[in-house]
């Protein structure tokens, strides 16, 4: 697909906005098209209501491309601060950072994560969870084993989904 039609497909899709009220605040929240899964819907959420980036209250939609370049702005300005840190931890941060940018237009459909099973927000680390860690966003499954099971506890803790099912 050509880099024109990509950028016709992100321009052409919008998202319907909601104003809530949010710990005594109006702020607008983004709504999906269709049920499926949307990283990019929950992360600009995320932000919408801890007050980190701001859309009008009085827009009834926004472009997808509005929203990348939101999450986009965030990325950059949370980690601009960085001068107190360690090279080693600043050459880290700015690889997470590229590697983020290189995924933004997936997490408009979905992305992979590898849920692990000791704990409800226990995931193996990959390019795809990066971004949640760089915003300090919490990522969170509802996979659970029944405890009562023992052996199957055993089993399943040492494992990862994807060793599980592939």
């Amino acid at each position: 697909m050509a880099a024109e039609d990509r950028r016709s497909e992100v321009d052409d899709v919008v998202y319907k906005t909601k104003v809530v009220q949010f710990l005594g605040r109006f702020t607008p929240i983004v709504l999906q098209n269709e049920n499926g899964p949307c990283p990019l819907l929950a992360i600009c959420n995320v932000l919408l209501l801890r007050n980190s980036n701001n859309l009008s209250l009085d827009a009834p939609e926004v472009p997808l491309h509005k929203l990348l370049s939101l999450v986009v702005e965030k990325l950059i300005d949370s980690n601009s601060s960085e001068h107190e840190k360690d090279d080693g931890y600043l050459i880290n941060q700015q690889q997470n950072i590229a590697d983020v940018i290189d995924l933004l237009s997936r997490l408009a459909t979905g992305i992979d994560v590898n849920v692990q099973f000791r704990k409800v927000n226990d995931f193996e680390f990959t390019r795809e969870c990066a971004i949640f860690d760089i915003l300090d966003i919490g990522l969170y499954h509802d996979w659970i084993v029944d405890p009562h099971v023992l052996s199957f506890c055993f089993l399943i803790y040492r494992y990862e989904l994807s060793c599980l099912f592939f």
